[in-house]
């Protein structure tokens, strides 16, 4: 299936230009990249940008996690397809191309549409992927590979020669064409040689670290978190009063409550953020949290954190100040941390 033709002027950069999104347009028409940031605040604006330059369908290729619950919200006329793989050196397996193509060319049926592919960093999977979508347009090997390391100079391609074996196969490619398709993309990589260590730790040291959030919860919350809580992790929807600039995805959330009904105050539960804050009800906020452990007794005192009322006290009163209210979401007191064996 080839029902699109966006080669142009292969010497020409291809516009738009993203400049917040974490992805690199490589035709006009195709782009390729990295995923969301994990910061909420960053994730919608990353995608508003998408749509503001054309983007209508994105194609998610990481195993280990799907945007499409963020898609869905912020920008819901988006098209959206998980095709995952794994990224462990392993071959991909022809038809994984054949479907990505497949999608890719319906999409780009519409003169209108362009198509995000992206991965986790946007260094193997996806530039791998994009050049396979390439390869499926007439481009030649070194035209290719040398178009996507301009787009993104961090794409090491560790999965060209996966995309090549499919290209070949899908050709009906005699030994000799195949052969010269395999020196060339041996001939490019001994000239453009990238260290994918150094990258991938570059990329990681530029990353945001996960942040640890206090969200105070009254009596009742407990209760209801109490019954439906069987040990295994659950994700709820707990109401908040705002979400932080700096919420992120699989940020740590410890439950604390200071409702004289629930008894004596402190740590009831902990879990994770698995979501960006939503009015699931008018002029209220509610954070998706995957609650790992939760308990009705102060998890804090039942464990032996605190030696003496003067310590709880000190931690108690720090917290009043910070989060004083049920519904409050701050970050989490350095005191508290401390005794959870937290560094922050």
């Amino acid at each position: 299936m080839a029902a699109f033709d966006d080669s142009g002027d292969r010497s020409s950069p291809p516009t738009p230009r993203l400049n917040l999104a974490n992805a690199h347009f490589v035709t006009g028409r195709v782009a390729f990249g990295g995923d969301l940031s994990p910061l909420f605040g960053v994730a919608k604006r990353q995608l508003q940008e998408l749509a503001d330059t054309g983007i209508t369908h994105i194609a998610d290729l990481r195993q280990e996690w799907s945007d499409e619950p963020l898609v869905g919200v912020w920008q819901p006329r988006m098209r959206y397809l998980h095709h995952p793989v794994r990224d462990a050196g392993q071959v991909i397996p022809g038809h994984w191309f054949t479907e990505l193509n497949n999608w890719v060319s319906r999409a780009l049926e519409d003169p209108a549409a362009k198509v995000l592919v992206h991965c986790h960093m946007g260094v193997n999977r996806a530039p791998s992927a994009a050049f396979a979508l390439l390869l499926a347009q007439g481009w030649t090997v070194k035209e290719a590979l040398t178009a996507l390391r301009s787009a993104r100079p961090v794409a090491v391609i560790d999965y060209a020669s996966d995309a090549l074996a499919w290209h070949l196969e899908r050709q009906e490619a005699g030994p000799r064409e195949r052969g010269t398709a395999r020196r060339a993309l041996t001939v490019w990589r001994q000239a453009n040689r990238l260290d994918p260590g150094q990258v991938i730790r570059k990329i990681r040291s530029q990353e945001p670290g996960g942040s640890t959030w206090l969200l105070v919860i009254d009596a009742k919350t407990i209760d209801e978190l109490a019954a439906i809580y069987t040990g295994a992790t659950r994700a709820v929807w707990l109401p908040v009063d705002t979400e932080p600039h700096q919420l992120a995805q699989l940020d740590e959330v410890l439950l604390w409550c200071a409702d004289p009904r629930a008894g004596s105050p402190g740590l009831v539960g902990q879990g994770r953020v698995v979501g960006p804050a939503q009015e699931r009800r008018p002029g209220r906020l509610w954070l998706p949290v995957l609650v790992r452990l939760v308990g009705r007794k102060g998890l804090l005192a039942a464990t032996g954190w605190f030696h003496g009322s003067a310590d709880l006290d000190t931690l108690l009163a720090e917290i009043a100040i910070a989060a004083p209210t049920p519904g409050a979401i701050r970050p989490a007191p350095r005191s508290l941390l401390a005794r959870l064996g937290r560094t922050r």
